[in-house]
C-alpha cells in the first residue's frame, strides 16, 4: 500500500514538472522569421548610412563658409597685387605666387562642393532603397513614384559606356554632360557604399535635360534609376543614377 502511494506521488511530480516545462515553452517568445530577421538588418544599416551621409554633409557645411572666406581674401590678394605690379611696386612673383593660392583654395572649394552633392545623392539613393526594393527587377521594366523613376534595362552596362551618353549629351545641348560621380568616389569609400559601376548626373530627372537622358538611355536598353528628392518637398539630391542600384559595402 505505501509503495502504491509512493508510486502516485512520483507521477504527480513527474506531470506537474512536464507541466511547468510545457508552460514555460508557452511563454519563450517566439524566434523570428529568417526573412524578417534580414529585413531588420537592411533597414538598420539603411537608417545608419542615411545618418552617417547626413552627419557627413553637415561636417562639410561648416567647413564651406571658411572656404568661401578664404577664397574671397585671396582673390582680393590677387588683385592688390595686380595694382602693386602695375605701379612697379611689386614683381610679377608676387602675383603669380598669389595666384597660384588662390587656385588652391578654389580647388578645395570646389571639391568641398563636390562632396556635397555626392552626400546629396547618396542620402537620396539610400532614402529611396526600400522603394527600389519593392519595384519589380524584370528585364524591360519601367516604373515611376512621386520619388523616383526606375528603368531595368536589358543591355550590358559598363563605367566606359558613359562616353555614349556623353556624345548625345553634348551634341543635343552643346555643353558636357554634369558628372557628379564617376564610379567609386572618396564620398563613397567613407561612407561605405558600393558605386563602383555607376554614374551619377547631376540633372534633375523632370527637367528638359533630364527627360532627354532619360529617353536616350531607355532606346540604348541602359539601366538608371532617376530620383526626384532625397527628401520629400525638396529638390536636394535630385540626380539621374546611370547602372544598377548602389548598395552598403558589407565589412
Amino acid at each position: 500500500m505505501k509503495k502504491r502511494y509512493l508510486s502516485l506521488a512520483g507521477l504527480i511530480i513527474v506531470l506537474l514538472c512536464a507541466t511547468g516545462d510545457v508552460s514555460a515553452q508557452r511563454k519563450k517568445k517566439p524566434t523570428p522569421a529568417p526573412n524578417a530577421e534580414l529585413a531588420k538588418r537592411v533597414a538598420q544599416a539603411r537608417a545608419d548610412l542615411i545618418a552617417a551621409s547626413k552627419a557627413y554633409k553637415e561636417s562639410l557645411e561648416k567647413v564651406l563658409p571658411f572656404e568661401q572666406d578664404e577664397r574671397k581674401s585671396a582673390a582680393e590678394e590677387v588683385e592688390r597685387r595686380k595694382q602693386l605690379v602695375a605701379a612697379g611696386v611689386a614683381s610679377k612673383r608676387d602675383l603669380e605666387e598669389s595666384e597660384r593660392k588662390l587656385a588652391a583654395v578654389e580647388a578645395r572649394l570646389a571639391a568641398t562642393r563636390k562632396q556635397l552633392e555626392e552626400a546629396d545623392e547618396l542620402i537620396a539613393e539610400a532614402s529611396g532603397e526600400d522603394q527600389i526594393s519593392k519595384l519589380s527587377t524584370l528585364p524591360g521594366s519601367y516604373h515611376t513614384t512621386a520619388a523616383l523613376i526606375r528603368f531595368n534595362g536589358t543591355a550590358r552596362w559598363a563605367l566606359t559606356d558613359i562616353t555614349k551618353v556623353q556624345g548625345f549629351f553634348t551634341s543635343k545641348f552643346k555643353h558636357s554632360l554634369p558628372v557628379s560621380a564617376y564610379g567609386q568616389t572618396a564620398v563613397h569609400d567613407h561612407l561605405g557604399f558600393d558605386h563602383r559601376n555607376a554614374v551619377d548626373v547631376a540633372v534633375h530627372p523632370d527637367s528638359a535635360e533630364g527627360q532627354a537622358i532619360m529617353a536616350y538611355l531607355r532606346n540604348a536598353g541602359i539601366p538608371f534609376i532617376a530620383f526626384r528628392y532625397a527628401v520629400p518637398g525638396s529638390a536636394t539630391g535630385a540626380h539621374i543614377h546611370i547602372g544598377y542600384p548602389s548598395h552598403r559595402i558589407v565589412k
